[in-house]
């Protein structure tokens, strides 16, 4: 009858929180604020930590194309690249008697960048060997495909910031365009039979891979919006009648997908992964990268010791950033800029993981936005921490994941203050109010 009674006033906790206007917390309403009681877990003893590899994600339709290289002194080496399929931008084409091609440009409309756009990057553009057939696939980040001869071996300088208008007047925006070898021009004027529908043409040509040589410089990573009406593969092209040109796209219905390497060991102050004894610094990183585990093995022990029901009216996890010298290397977070946003999840056994029930409540209760004024990042995790008390401690706890927000869109990097951080003011924590409830 206890736990019935329990259950019941949590659920009108629940209904009353809606309601509550000092404290948006679960249980709010159910006491006046003199009663609650204020805790903080932090430390290596409170909170387990460590950084680890992520496996992959899923990087199919990403929103953004990613490509570049770029070298961190802490994170290493990041090599990323893009495949996309192309399709026509009409029923069907013909070329027309005496066709040849005068120049080929595939321009990509930027859409942001990471790390330092004054070290010139090469791309290099490749037609896709194999079929990327979409529907019995899923794309992850180490996902390839094969592909043949090289297409387009370019330089240059990323101009993100720099409005363009190149051979066309109501561009508004960057562009990058790369010079495409004419050969492809020329297989495709003398091969019009494939050029009857979008379908025979992508069933004769797969697609294009874009990739980036190695720097040695800092580099950088671009970010380019591939469905922009603007970024196309364009063929100038002239024949007994005219002077024209054609142009192949990008749809949201084409595979499209972001793969991503990274090399810790080129770092100078490389991470040290997988070990929770070291927890000075926790990392998290997008791009598939890095995730920061944090398990709070005392939660349930801590509640049961006080021979009372416990509610918990609010629990914060709260992290902070981590400057300047790192592990002996400078942190230049004006190169390599905080994350807008983390999230946190519930780390499972297998090593996955399932949303919290935190977050369903919404953005501005569970939060996970990089606030600049603090250097810190905060999570509103009640519910979570709640069900840790209600399982008691002999129930399997594996922690929570934290991950950059929107990893497969954006390249940035995040190191914020563990639990075994010299800074103590600094070390990951969280901050719990609660209630204690006699039946």
């Amino acid at each position: 009858m206890k736990t019935k009674h329990f259950l019941l006033t949590l659920f009108v906790a629940l209904i009353a929180f809606a309601s509550c206007k000092k404290l948006p917390d679960i249980g709010s309403s159910l006491q006046p604020n003199s009663s609650y009681i204020k805790v903080a877990f932090s430390g290596k003893h409170d909170i387990v930590a460590e950084t680890e590899h992520v496996d992959s994600l899923s990087t199919k339709a990403s929103s953004l194309s990613l490509v570049g290289d770029l070298n961190d002194p802490i994170f290493g080496n990041s090599n990323l690249s893009f495949y996309t399929q192309i399709g026509l931008t009409s029923n069907s084409i013909k070329w027309g008697e005496g066709a040849t091609t005068d120049s080929i440009v595939l321009q990509m409309i930027y859409s942001g960048y990471y790390g330092d756009t004054l070290a010139p990057l090469t791309l290099k553009v490749y037609e896709v060997a194999e079929s990327m057939s979409g529907d019995s696939m899923t794309y992850y980040s180490n996902t390839s495909f094969a592909y043949g001869e090289e297409l387009a071996n370019y330089t240059f300088s990323p101009r993100p910031r720099t409005y363009s208008n190149i051979d066309d007047d109501s561009l508004t925006t960057a562009v990058v365009r790369i010079p495409i070898d004419n050969a492809l021009g020329e297989r495709f004027i003398s091969n019009e039979s494939h050029f009857t529908s979008n379908t025979a043409f992508m069933n004769y040509f797969n697609g294009l891979h874009v990739s980036c040589e190695p720097v040695s410089s800092t580099g950088s990573i671009c970010y380019f919006n591939l469905l922009n009406t603007k970024s196309y593969l364009r063929i100038y092209y002239h024949n007994d009648y005219d002077t024209t040109f054609y142009d192949f796209n990008v749809s949201d219905k084409y595979i499209r997908f972001n793969h991503f390497d990274h090399d810790y060991t080129a770092a100078q102050a490389p991470i040290v992964f997988d070990d929770t004894t070291n927890s000075q610094y926790l990392y998290v990183q997008s791009t598939a990268g890095v995730r920061s585990k944090l398990i709070f093995p005392n939660i349930a022990q801590w509640a049961k010791d006080m021979n009372t029901n416990v509610l918990i009216n609010e629990a914060k996890l709260i992290m902070t950033g981590a400057n300047g010298m790192i592990n002996g290397v400078n942190n230049d977070t004006l190169m390599f800029s905080q994350p807008a946003q983390l999230v946190v999840v519930k780390a499972k056994e297998d090593g996955s993981y399932s949303i919290l029930p935190d977050q369903l409540v919404g953005t501005a209760y569970y939060n996970g936005m990089y606030d600049p004024k603090t250097d810190q990042v905060w999570f509103r995790i009640s519910e979570y921490v709640q069900d840790l008390v209600l399982a008691g401690p002999d129930a399997e706890n594996y922690g929570l994941f934290v991950y950059t927000y929107s990893g497969s869109n954006n390249a940035k990097r995040w190191i914020f203050h563990g639990p075994d951080s010299q800074d103590t003011t600094s070390r990951v924590k969280l901050e719990i109010i609660y209630s204690q409830i006699n039946d």
